[in-house]
C-alpha cells in the first residue's frame, strides 16, 4: 500500500524519522529553505552546523603477488557511514533554529534616570492589598514625604505648641500664600496638591543646596529631600552638615547631623516622631561611606580620569 502525501504540519514535527525513511519531495525541499530563512536570515546559525566536505583518503598501494601466483580481488564492503544522514545533528539544528533564545538580541541595561521608576522605601500598598507596582521617581518622594508626616491635617491646627497654624502634610500657607488661620479646612486633595507644589519648589532649592544631588543613590535622595522639607538640612539650619555633605564626607555629615538639640531633646520637646525621621537620614549617609575612590565615581556620574601614576584617581 503506497504512504499516504505528509502534510506540511507533520513535515515539521516529524523532520527526523521522516528523513530516516525517505527523501523529501522538491515541493517539501522548498517549504522547509522557506520556514528556514523566516527563522534564520541569512543562514548565520545553519552555517555552524554545515559538515565540512570530507576529503577521500588515498588508498594505499597494491602489495605485488608473488610470482607465480594470482592475486585474487576482493569487493570492497560500502561504507554505511558515509551514506547515512547525521541525525544527530539535525537534532540539535533544529533545536536551535526554532529556540527564540537561539536568535533573540541580549538586552542592554540602560543607565538609571531620575524619570525611569525607582522604589520608595515605604510604598503604599495597593488597595486590593496586593504588592504595590514601582512609583516614579516623584511619587516616590510623595509617598515618602507621607510616610513621615502621617495623616493630613484637613483642619487647621497647631502641630506643637508655639507652632504657627499647620494644614496639609506641614504646610503653614494655603495655595494663595496666605498664613494658615484657625478656620482654615482643606480636602485631601488640596493637601496633595498642596505637597507636589511644595516638593516642585524644595526640589529646585535641594539641588542648588547640594550640587551632586542627582548623583546620589536613590535612598539618599529621599532623605535629603525629607529632611530638607521638614527644615532640617536647609543650609540656615545645617550648615556644618550640608558643607560635609558636599566635600564628599558622609560619615562625619552623619555624626555631624545628630549632633542636633532638637534631636537629643525630642521626646521633651513633644516631637518623638522625628528621632526615626532623622536617624533614617544618619543611616543613609553612612551607606556612601567615604572611600575617595567611590566619592568621585559617585560626584561625577562613574566618570573617572585616567591616571597612570601610582596615586588616587581624581574625579573629572
Amino acid at each position: 500500500m503506497a504512504d499516504s502525501p505528509i502534510t506540511q504540519r507533520q513535515l515539521i514535527g516529524n523532520l527526523p524519522s521522516y528523513l530516516e525513511r525517505r527523501p523529501l519531495t522538491k515541493k517539501q525541499q522548498e517549504f522547509v529553505q522557506q520556514v528556514e530563512e523566516e527563522q534564520d536570515p541569512g543562514g548565520i546559525l545553519r552555517s555552524r552546523f554545515k559538515r565540512p566536505a570530507m576529503s577521500m583518503p588515498t588508498p594505499p598501494a597494491p602489495t605485488p603477488a608473488p610470482a607465480g601466483l594470482m592475486a585474487t580481488p576482493q569487493a570492497q564492503e560500502p561504507n554505511e557511514e558515509s551514506s547515512m544522514i547525521d541525525m544527530d545533528s539535525i537534532k540539535s539544528y533544529l533545536g536551535n533554529l526554532f529556540s527564540p533564545s537561539a536568535v533573540s538580541p541580549t538586552a542592554i541595561e540602560e543607565p538609571v534616570t531620575r524619570t525611569q521608576v525607582r522604589t520608595s522605601p515605604h510604598p503604599e500598598p495597593e488597595p486590593d492589598g496586593g504588592v504595590a507596582a514601582e512609583p516614579s521617581f516623584d511619587d516616590a518622594l510623595i509617598h515618602t514625604i507621607k510616610y513621615y508626616e502621617g495623616a493630613p491635617i484637613l483642619k487647621a491646627r497647631k502641630p506643637v505648641k508655639g507652632d504657627p497654624y499647620t494644614i496639609g502634610y506641614g504646610r503653614t500657607r494655603d495655595l494663595e500664600g496666605k498664613p494658615i488661620t484657625k478656620d482654615t479646612r482643606i480636602t485631601e486633595e488640596q493637601a496633595d496638591q498642596m505637597l507636589r507644589e511644595d516638593l516642585d519648589t524644595r526640589l529646585k532649592e535641594i539641588k542648588k543646596a547640594y550640587p551632586n544631588f542627582d548623583t546620589y543613590p536613590t535612598d539618599l535622595q529621599l532623605q535629603l529631600t525629607q529632611s530638607y522639607y521638614r527644615g532640617t538640612l536647609t543650609p540656615k539650619a545645617s550648615p556644618k552638615t550640608r558643607k560635609l555633605i558636599n566635600k564628599g564626607k558622609f560619615q562625619e555629615a552623619a555624626k555631624e547631623f545628630l549632633n542636633n538639640e532638637e534631636y537629643k531633646n525630642a521626646k521633651k520637646l513633644g516631637r518623638p516622631g522625628i528621632i526615626e525621621r532623622m536617624d533614617d537620614v544618619a543611616q543613609a549617609l553612612k551607606n556612601m561611606g567615604d572611600d575617595p575612590v567611590q566619592v568621585a565615581k559617585r560626584s561625577t556620574g562613574g566618570r573617572m580620569a585616567s591616571n597612570p601614576n601610582p596615586y588616587e584617581p581624581k574625579a573629572i
